[in-house]
């Protein structure tokens, strides 16, 4: 197909129309990103990467705690003036639990259990800043699903650039004076900080927050009480499988090997984050609407399927052979084992390119509970992964084969029920 009618495909396309603007936010702020790290790779050290690695992973944790994941359901219901106010509920949930983890840090610092005294990241200060990401995680998280149930992706988009824009700069500026893991987490923070005032300023003058009270923000919370019953676990598992291997690493191994590891997932990861999360919400929408049409999506998800696979295989396949040269040449050399780390975990990654954003069927459908399910199983299994390397072999990568493993048989398993579900009768 030429490029002419590649565009012209996509302009009479609904669906790609809507991929390719959300998907240009997230290139654009991903290759800023990309572009930098040859860059920060040579003015902060593996351990710096270990830190903000350990960090982020704890952050991404409480946050799902943090919103109930009430933050799914801003696009089910038929007026904005309900859900305006399942946006108010995540943002009000998020902000007393961001109280207790103030709280909660502050005991856990006095306790005497070794495992904690261990911790390389809770006796330091900049654990204070996790309640602080963590809340402005959650409002951006809401704020996103309101816009894309508005279907405002453009805007969607240049949060997302500035984001990564914001956060590159201070990276940057504070890497050059000195500041090591301060810098990077810093930027992190300061990055979502500007994504959050964007989208915020362009709520407040639609208006959106009018029809907010106290008596609709009770009824919404009562009405999809099955979202924090159980896609708060599940979203925890999830995100616990995802972000597990620094946690996990940081006491099996040391900050050095969570610094390699971090580095290889954080660039692996790119096409994944760049495509299919703006699949995925998409996908979600026309899944809602196909099934109040039609009362199923089968074709919808084949069609998805099909386009998942065939971006997914060539570009895995390329970065499977290629990466460990590629670090060694962007990054540097002492980055060489990140390359390697990187050749292993492309295998799960390709799985989960597919994978996610059908997953996403489960929020539409009201099958949270087996979607919890799935997740438990997998992370379970993929931690005793990681333990099993570490034990029976001491060797990081072996922990990082197995948890791949386990990693893709998940992804096949979901991808199938998912499949079987979109074949299904519903109503919403």
């Amino acid at each position: 197909m030429s490029l002419n009618g590649y565009i012209s495909r996509v302009r009479n396309s609904v669906f790609l129309r809507n991929v390719s603007t959300l998907a240009a936010g997230t290139v654009l702020s991903q290759l800023i990103i990309f572009g930098a790290s040859p860059f920060l790779t040579r003015i902060y050290s593996p351990v710096d990467f270990g830190v903000l690695a350990l960090f982020t992973s704890v952050s991404m944790l409480a946050a799902i705690l943090s919103t109930g994941r009430y933050e799914l359901a801003i696009g089910l219901p038929e007026q904005d003036d309900e859900a305006i106010n399942v946006v108010a509920l995540t943002v009000l949930n998020s902000f007393i639990m961001a109280l207790f983890y103030v709280l909660l840090i502050l005991v856990l610092r006095q306790s005497s259990w070794s495992v904690l005294q261990s911790s390389s990241l809770l006796h330091q200060p900049v654990i204070f800043l996790v309640p602080v990401y963590t809340f402005m995680t959650a409002a951006f998280s809401s704020q996103t699903y309101w816009n894309q149930r508005r279907k405002s992706y453009k805007e969607i988009s240049t949060s997302l650039v500035t984001q990564a824009v914001v956060a590159t700069a201070i990276n940057i500026i504070l890497g050059l004076i000195g500041l090591s893991a301060w810098g990077l987490i810093a930027g992190l923070l300061m990055g979502q900080l500007g994504a959050n005032l964007f989208l915020l300023v362009k709520m407040i003058r639609e208006n959106s927050f009018r029809g907010v009270k106290a008596a609709r923000i009770k009824e919404v919370a009562i009405r999809f009480v099955n979202f924090p019953k159980f896609m708060t676990f599940s979203g925890v598992l999830l995100t616990t499988s995802q972000q597990v291997v620094p946690i996990i690493f940081s006491f099996l191994f040391n900050a050095v090997v969570v610094g390699f590891f971090s580095l290889a997932n954080r660039m692996l990861r790119v096409p994944n984050i760049v495509l299919t999360t703006s699949i995925g919400n998409v996908f979600r929408n026309d899944a809602i609407d196909s099934i109040r049409d039609k009362g199923s999506c089968d074709q919808l998800f084949k069609a998805t399927l099909r386009k998942l696979t065939l971006l997914s295989v060539p570009i895995y396949l390329v970065l499977w052979i290629v990466s460990p040269f590629l670090f060694v040449i962007f990054f540097g050399k002492d980055w060489e084992s990140s390359g390697y780390f990187a050749r292993i975990i492309c295998i799960m990654l390709a799985l989960d390119f597919i994978a996610t954003p059908l997953s996403t069927l489960f929020n539409v459908i009201g099958r949270q509970k087996a979607y919890m399910r799935l997740q438990l199983c997998n992370t379970v299994i993929g931690v005793g992964a990681l333990w099993a390397g570490a034990k029976f072999f001491n060797d990081a990568y072996m922990s990082i084969s197995l948890f791949t493993l386990s990693n893709c048989v998940f992804s096949l398993v979901s991808i199938y029920i998912t499949y079987q579900y979109s074949k299904e009768q519903y109503k919403i």
